[in-house]
């Protein structure tokens, strides 16, 4: 499958010149909202948290249909807890919900405060799209057709460790593609941690639909991250040490990746020069285009040696 990768005729030269494609985290991209959903609401939150204590509760009695063996080491712990508070005659159910209700109070904002914190400067992303020929990408992506598109089978030379890729889902309102009492239960497993990364990168408002953006992700190191939680008085505080403060990594490409250039209606003939001077020197063997207007479509004709 190759992908198309509108930029302008700088960016282009870098490319070609470094060998490489740069990867960037949502911080800097044009979307203010990237990554800014949220998977749960705080409705959904509280009412998964409820039905959670009540499935504790019954495996601490030992009436529940959930085998404990199966759940996370946390509530193992907690399922301890509660049948030794029972057996003293201390455990009352509602204590827990009163604080779940005051420790939850905003949990979409916890969410988006973790997020923002400590993981989204560590995100390293390339957007790239399906189409050469997208007249809105070519004019908010490649300088009004000043720029071009490069065609890309193979967007690194090596594959970064925990790739993930795929298509972008537009939308509204995000639906969950997990159930967060099963992420309550078990754990964070790597199905919740891979379907948390699909809602939250891999989805974006429909106004971007036109985009039709298939999206490559990996991470930096997140450094060491920390959340102190006071139990008094609700407040919750992360601290992040050791993270990069640069918001992009440039990843080495193959020059074979390159399949074709498509220069547009618009790109200046000293800038297809100095593209062409690039491809030279480093050896590329790829087709090259030019879109023009031709009875008043927009087509791709070969470009003449």
């Amino acid at each position: 499958m190759t992908f198309y990768k509108y930029t302008n005729t700088n960016t282009t030269n870098l490319i070609l010149e470094n060998e490489s494609l740069r990867w960037s985290s949502p911080v800097i991209f044009n979307d203010i909202e990237e990554c800014q959903f949220t998977p749960f609401t705080k409705e959904q939150y509280i009412n998964s948290h409820e039905k959670c204590w009540d499935i504790l509760t019954e495996c601490a009695k030992g009436i529940s249909v959930y085998n404990s063996v199966k759940l996370s080491d946390i509530n193992k712990t907690l399922i301890y807890m509660i049948r030794h508070m029972i057996e003293v005659g201390t455990y009352r159910r509602e204590h827990f919900s009163e604080f779940m209700a005051n420790f939850n109070r905003s949990p979409e904002s916890d969410f988006r405060d973790f997020l923002n914190i400590a993981q989204i400067k560590c995100f390293r992303i390339l957007c790239v799209t399906t189409e050469y020929d997208n007249r809105l990408m070519w004019a908010h992506y490649a300088d009004q057709h000043y720029g071009c598109v490069l065609e890309i089978d193979e967007p690194f030379k090596k594959k970064p460790n925990l790739l993930r890729e795929g298509p972008i889902k537009y939308h509204e309102n995000l639906t969950p593609s997990f159930n967060i009492l099963d992420y309550l239960l078990y754990g964070e497993t790597k199905k919740h941690r891979d379907s948390l990364v699909n809602d939250v990168v891999f989805s974006k408002r429909s106004l971007w639909g036109y985009e039709n953006e298939y999206r490559f992700l990996f991470y930096e190191s997140f450094g060491e991250i920390s959340v102190t939680v006071n139990c008094q008085t609700n407040s919750k505080h992360i601290d992040v040490k050791n993270q990069s403060e640069v918001l992009y990594t440039d990843v080495p490409i193959c020059i074979e990746a390159i399949k074709s250039i498509t220069f547009g209606a618009r790109t200046k003939d000293d800038d297809i020069e100095g593209v062409l001077k690039i491809l030279s020197k480093k050896e590329y063997k790829c087709m090259l285009y030019r879109m023009k207007m031709e009875d008043g479509l927009m087509k791709r004709q070969a470009l003449k040696s």
